[in-house]
């Protein structure tokens, strides 16, 4: 690896030369973009700018190892530029070669000392090398800095288990969980780490947890990183940028992303699958139906074909046509705990009570935090005067606080009072009330003020 203070002597010898690229060997989706950087390249062989370019669009498509060698070229040639020792560290910790990375990384912090970016990658690295003792204190200077960074709780918790101090483990897994709820690595050491302390059924559920969040990790707020996507012209690049246009709420955008991904590859059936949604929350139902057409045309036993097409159908208030819909979704897929509580919400419709609990205990066997089912599971419960049973669904439905939060509070209080818990169901009823005034809903107010009057009269007290 080339670092700042003995680049400038290879500069000079190597001045016109670029690392080979056979870039003819790459599919045909990106090999125009690499082809177009590389030449670019050929034309400016001692701008780091256009090397640094061909480096980026190599990293965008993930071929990490080609990417590493214009990086390396691109510091070469601007040897005090930050950017490109910290995308050399990012590439050579992707395949492994975390000894490096290291290297790097400290290269690159000595123009950038503050930033907890460099330090983060830095103490991931040097755990990976399992230099736990170095790693620790960068993990605690992070922390202290900026506590909202998931990765670092996470980190200190991944050192504790090599501490065998699981306790401690314990804690930083779960404030890593309160940043971030669908970390699945931490859903997964957090079970493990209950596990060996004999918590066995919350550790089931942080296991269970861990392998529907499989995939997912907290996002850094990393522009350099993020600038990448924009070099990235294939069908799985355009598709990306449009899942986080869709996540920022710009629906059009998020569209033409993923129409763009279709003109690269038409079958791209995780495209057509996502437009159904797209396009049934811009309104556009049609067009929705189309994509649905399209996706179970490339393949009929895609689960999540059916399953959006379940919610579109929803949308439009086709309901038998939404129940079969979401049934075929579950017959392929039993494991998708929303498409179980749509389902249920269906049968419920119809008057199939005992069907919709049953649906509504499998959404929450598949992910235990499902709080709608938790909800309305407990409805079905108390209308079957099952009311304690009842109570514990309500009380896992009241966290975290949002603008639901009023209307659980408020079952759980009236379920109280029917079980002739008058202090309890006066606690919660109250709670209710201010939670709903906090979020201006009138109605709910109105109606939670008459039970508390009456309650509080039946028990002999002035509203």
């Amino acid at each position: 690896m080339l670092l700042a203070a003995a680049v400038s002597t290879t500069v000079a010898q190597s001045s016109s030369e670029l690392p080979p690229l056979a870039y003819e060997s790459f599919s045909t989706e990106i090999r125009e973009s690499v082809r177009q950087a590389y030449e670019a390249a050929k034309a400016k062989p001692r701008d780091p700018e256009t090397v640094g370019r061909v480096g980026r669009t190599l990293h965008t498509y993930e071929q990490h190892e080609a990417a590493a060698l214009f990086y390396e070229r691109a510091h070469q040639l601007a040897p005090k530029e930050f950017r490109w020792l910290y995308y050399l560290g990012i590439v050579q910790a992707a395949v492994g070669k975390h000894a490096d990375a290291v290297s790097t990384y400290r290269a690159a912090a000595q123009f950038q000392p503050d930033s907890l970016l460099v330090q983060l990658r830095l103490a991931d690295s040097l755990l990976a090398l399992g230099q736990w003792q170095e790693s620790q204190p960068l993990y605690e200077a992070i922390r202290k800095k900026d506590a909202q960074i998931a990765q670092a709780h996470y980190g200190l918790g991944r050192i504790a288990i090599l501490q065998k101090n699981t306790t401690a483990a314990i804690t930083h897994f779960r404030q890593a969980l309160l940043i971030f709820v669908r970390y699945g690595a931490a859903h997964y050491a957090l079970g493990m780490a209950l596990r060996d302390v004999g918590q066995r059924s919350e550790a089931q559920e942080h296991l269970s947890l861990a392998q529907q969040f499989k995939y997912i990790r907290p996002a850094l707020d990393d522009p350099l990183v993020e600038s990448l996507a924009e070099l990235n012209m294939s069908a799985t690049g355009h598709l990306k940028r449009g899942v986080a246009f869709s996540e920022m709420g710009n629906l059009q955008q998020a569209i033409a992303e993923h129409e763009q991904a279709l003109e690269i590859d038409p079958k791209y059936t995780l495209a057509h699958i996502n437009l159904i949604q797209l396009f049934g929350r811009a309104g556009q139902p049609a067009k929705a139906e189309e994509h649905y057409r399209s996706a179970i045309k490339i393949d009929p036993n895609h689960a999540d074909s059916h399953y959006n097409y379940g919610v579109l159908l929803t949308g439009q208030e086709r309901f038998t046509e939404a129940t079969q819909a979401f049934q075929r979704s579950l017959q392929l897929n039993p494991f998708n705990a929303e498409a179980h509580h749509n389902y249920a919400v269906m049968v419920e419709r119809e008057g199939r009570l005992e069907e919709a609990a049953l649906h509504y205990q499998k959404a929450i066997e598949n992910n235990p935090n499902h709080r709608l089912s938790h909800f309305h599971l407990g409805r079905i419960l108390v209308h079957q005067e099952k009311l304690a049973e009842a109570i514990t669904h309500f009380q896992l439905t009241l966290t975290p606080e949002d603008a639901d939060t009023p209307r659980f509070t408020y079952a759980l209080g009236a379920t109280y009072a029917r079980t002739g818990e008058k202090q309890k169901a006066l606690e919660y009823l109250r709670l209710a009330l201010q939670k709903a005034k906090a979020f201006g809903q009138t109605t709910l107010v109105s109606s939670l003020e008459r039970d508390l009057r009456n309650l509080e009269m039946s028990d002999g007290q002035k509203p």
